[in-house]
């Protein structure tokens, strides 16, 4: 199937990443609940999204009073120091003036809107604008030498806490300090972001780089995200590089432990797998045809509608994606690798990433052992 939940919970996405803020969804209670419901799962100990509730009395009489009501209470009851108010289809339709009501309101609290109608445009562009819209609270800051800003993130993605801990120990051992990482993030580290040195963009967030790049002479490089050994090797370099710092030597890399999975390796050689997912499917496929000898039949993003098609018509005996995927790794009876949002069927709590050096023993062992459950026929098929 096509995942694209639109600009509306793109933008959802980047706002729930400062952690001490709110998230104020001016929306039905329909549309909050998807992103909400997923945002929740991943992170149970702390919701800092709320909904104004949007109901029929208000798409014809309009949702401004819901809007303000909704502000006063937030501003009243969170002791967070930011609203971010992410203001959906229905205000776009029936024309609420979210700027003039948050105008009108005295609120000792920062705040921010974002307009994000689904209909407007895809998911990746409510992330772009949406940290656009967040840029507003950045001030002025002196440049931390050797410091960098890692952007692209999304606080619900999975692994991402994990795969966050492995990229900052990879770029310590370069002598390069993370100094805010958008989004997933506090209030106060997305305000002191302009202190980095360097910003380097991460599959997304590119627009927000430029502005940076404007308004505070921040220069910027995209990086694909670290999946496997030599791409963690490259990451950290190309970073190091653009510090004027070196990167990891080689002898960093322990392939120690894949000896002991040998024999499963190679019968895996050139097994043919499907992967869809958003910026993280490229860097994966990558990874799995550059060091783990697969063979990628089927490469879609989720904007691909007729990616179950094309996996059906290849001869893939596994599937990377999302928990969206299970329908059609049941369908054909091959197994489902679960890597990229929105994982909501496993849990991810402990250090064990997906990304660097170490993400690729974790991520290779959840492969084999993904194969291993299936019926030898379907390991040796390839």
């Amino acid at each position: 199937m096509a995942l694209d939940g639109g600009k509306f919970l793109g933008a959802y996405r980047a706002s729930l990443g400062i952690s001490d803020a709110v998230v104020l969804c001016h929306v039905p209670i329909g549309c909050h609940w998807g992103g909400g419901i997923l945002a929740g799962i991943s992170r149970q100990q702390d919701i800092n999204h709320v909904c104004t509730a949007l109901h029929e009395r208000e798409i014809v009489f309009g949702g401004e009073s819901s809007l303000e009501r909704s502000l006063l209470n937030v501003a009243s009851l969170h002791p967070g120091p930011a609203i971010i108010v992410v203001s959906g289809d229905v205000p776009s339709i029936i024309g609420d003036d979210c700027e003039a009501v948050i105008r009108s309101l005295d609120l000792d609290k920062k705040i921010a809107l974002i307009n994000a109608p689904g209909f407007m445009g895809s998911m990746r562009d409510g992330y772009e604008d949406a940290l656009l819209c967040l840029a507003v609270f950045m001030m002025e800051h002196d440049t931390i030498e050797k410091s960098v800003n890692l952007i692209g993130f999304c606080r619900d993605d999975f692994k991402v806490d994990a795969d966050i801990r492995e990229i900052k120990r990879l770029l310590s051992y370069a002598g390069i300090k993370v100094n805010c990482i958008i989004s997933n993030c506090s209030f106060e580290e997305f305000r002191g972001a302009p202190a980095a040195e360097l910003n380097v963009v991460v599959g997304q967030g590119k627009l927000l780089a430029e502005f940076m790049k404007k308004e505070f002479a921040i220069p910027y490089i995209e990086a694909a995200y670290p999946y496997g050994l030599e791409k963690s090797l490259t990451f950290v370099e190309k970073i190091g590089a653009a510090l004027d710092l070196s990167g990891i030597a080689q002898n960093e890399l322990d392939l120690e432990s894949y000896k002991k999975i040998y024999v499963y390796l190679q019968k895996l050689n050139g097994m043919p797998v499907s992967i869809i997912g958003d910026y993280h499917s490229s860097p994966m496929a990558q990874f799995l045809e550059d060091e783990l000898g697969f063979d990628v039949n089927v490469n879609s993003n989720f904007e691909d509608s007729s990616f179950e098609d094309h996996v059906a018509s290849s001869n893939s005996i596994m599937i990377f994606g999302s928990s969206f995927e299970l329908k059609i790794a049941k369908v054909l009876g091959i197994p489902l690798v679960r890597y990229v949002y929105p994982v909501f069927d496993r849990v991810s709590f402990c250090d064990a990433p997906f990304a660097g050096i170490r993400g690729a023993q974790f991520l290779t062992e959840d492969i084999v052992n993904a194969a291993l459950m299936f019926r030898d026929d379907y390991i040796t098929r390839a």
